[in-house]
C-alpha cells in the first residue's frame, strides 16, 4: 500500500539534503577533477530521480488524461537512474582511488556499454512489452524482469567499488582516504527495504543520505588536493614517502616535472593566464598517468608523479605521453602561450626518501639545462 505522507516526507527531505549539497558545492569552489563532475552529475540525476518517483507514486492508478504516460516516463526515468548512479559511483570511487585519467576512461567505455545495454531495454519497454516494467489498464505500475537485472547490476557495481577500494589498499605508496562504505551500506540498505515493500520511498532518500557521508568525507579528503589542478599537494607527497620509508618499498620510482619559461607566461600575459596554464598543466600530466602512479602539484610550476612497482620503461612511456599532450596542446591551444616540461626521474634505493627526491631533482635540472642551452641560451626560469 503507497502511504503518500511518508513519500513526500521522505522524498522531499532527500531533495532538501541535495539541494544543500549543491549549494555547499558552489560555495566551495571547483577544480578540473574528472571526479568532480561524476560527483555533480550523481547529484542532480539523484534530484531528478526524487522528483520523479514522488511524482510516480502520485499519479499510481490516476485516471486523468495523459496518465499512462506519465507513468512510464517517471518510472523510467528513476530506473535509468538508479543504473547510472550505480555507474557513475565506481567511476568515482575509481578516479578518487588511482586518479589516472587514462584508467577513467578505459573503465568508462565498458560500463557506459552496460548502461547503454539496459537504456535501450528501457526505451524498448516504452512500447508495452513490460520487459522492465509494466502498467496495467488501470495505470498502475508493476515491477518486470530487467528491473530486477537493474537492482542487481547496481549491487555488483557497488561491490565492484568495495573491492577495487580493498584492493588499492594492498598498495604500498598509494593512500586511501575515502571510506566507500559510507555510500554503499546506507545505498544498499534503502534499496533492499524499498524492493521489499513496495510504496515506502527509502530508496533515493538513502541515496541522498549516503551523499551528506560523502560530503563529509571529501572535506577531509580535500586537504590533500592542490586546489587550483586538482591533483595531490605537498602533504599527499609526504605521506606517500613516509609510506615508501617504512615499507622500505623497492621498484618505486619518480619523476620531477618544472615547467620551462613559466615566468615567461606570467610577465607577458598576467597571473591569471599563469593559473590557466597551471590547470592545463595538470590536466596534461593527469592523462599520461598510469594505474600505478600518482600524480602530485608540490609547489607552483613544480610536480612530481610517483610509480608503485614501476620500471625505466614505464618512465619513459609516460613521459613519452606527456610530451604527446604537450604536444597536441601547443597545437590546438587558443592560448597565447605554448607550454614545455622538464623532467628526470629516479628510482628509490631503499634507503633516504630524501636522496631519492634529491636525485629527481638533479635529473630535472640537468634536463632543464639542456632545454635552456638548446632552446634559450641561459634565459632564467
Amino acid at each position: 500500500m503507497i502511504n503518500i505522507p511518508e513519500i513526500l516526507v521522505a522524498n522531499c527531505g532527500g531533495a532538501a539534503m541535495v539541494i544543500l549539497l549543491f549549494v555547499f558545492r558552489v560555495r566551495a569552489g571547483k577544480t578540473l577533477r574528472a571526479d568532480e563532475a561524476l560527483y555533480d552529475g550523481m547529484l542532480i540525476v539523484t534530484l531528478l530521480a526524487l522528483a520523479a518517483e514522488t511524482v510516480s507514486f502520485l499519479i499510481d492508478g490516476g485516471r486523468f488524461p495523459g496518465c499512462r504516460f506519465f507513468v512510464y516516463l517517471t518510472n523510467t526515468v528513476c530506473t535509468a537512474a538508479t543504473l547510472f548512479v550505480g555507474v557513475a559511483w565506481c567511476l568515482f570511487v575509481d578516479y578518487r582511488t588511482y586518479g589516472s585519467a587514462k584508467r577513467l576512461k578505459r573503465k568508462s567505455l565498458w560500463l557506459g556499454l552496460v548502461f547503454a545495454l539496459f537504456f535501450v531495454l528501457l526505451i524498448v519497454n516504452l512500447f508495452g512489452n513490460g520487459i522492465a516494467f509494466s502498467v496495467s489498464a488501470d495505470n498502475r505500475y508493476a515491477r518486470g524482469p530487467v528491473n530486477t537485472a537493474v537492482i542487481a547490476a547496481l549491487f555488483l557495481l557497488f561491490i565492484e567499488s568495495i573491492v577495487n577500494v580493498r584492493l588499492a589498499r594492498r598498495r604500498r605508496i598509494l593512500k586511501v582516504f575515502f571510506p566507500v562504505y559510507c555510500f554503499v551500506v546506507p545505498c544498499m540498505i534503502g534499496t533492499i527495504l524499498q524492493g521489499r515493500f513496495y510504496g515506502l520511498a527509502t530508496g533515493w532518500f538513502s541515496v541522498a543520505t549516503a551523499f551528506v557521508f560523502v560530503n563529509l568525507q571529501l572535506q577531509s579528503y580535500s586537504s590533500f588536493v592542490d586546489e587550483m589542478t586538482g591533483l595531490f599537494n605537498r602533504k599527499y607527497l609526504n605521506s606517500c614517502l613516509d609510506r615508501i620509508y617504512r615499507s622500505k618499498a623497492r621498484g618505486a620510482y619518480g619523476v620531477m616535472l618544472d615547467a620551462n619559461n613559466f615566468k615567461r607566461i606570467n610577465d607577458e600575459y598576467g597571473h591569471l593566464v599563469g593559473d590557466r596554464a597551471i590547470q592545463e598543466i595538470g590536466g596534461i600530466i593527469a592523462r599520461a598517468v598510469p594505474e600505478n602512479a600518482v600524480a602530485m602539484r608540490i609547489s607552483g610550476d613544480e610536480f612530481i608523479i610517483l610509480f608503485e612497482d614501476g620500471a625505466p620503461d614505464a618512465l619513459e612511456e609516460t613521459q613519452r605521453g606527456i610530451r604527446e599532450n604537450i604536444r597536441r596542446f601547443n597545437e590546438t591551444t587558443g592560448e597565447p602561450y605554448r607550454l614545455s616540461l622538464s623532467m628526470g626521474g629516479a628510482e628509490y634505493d631503499g634507503k633516504s626518501t630524501e636522496g631519492f627526491l634529491s636525485a629527481m631533482d638533479k635529473a630535472m635540472y640537468a634536463a632543464k639545462k639542456e632545454y635552456y642551452q638548446t632552446h634559450e641560451k641561459g634565459d632564467a626560469k
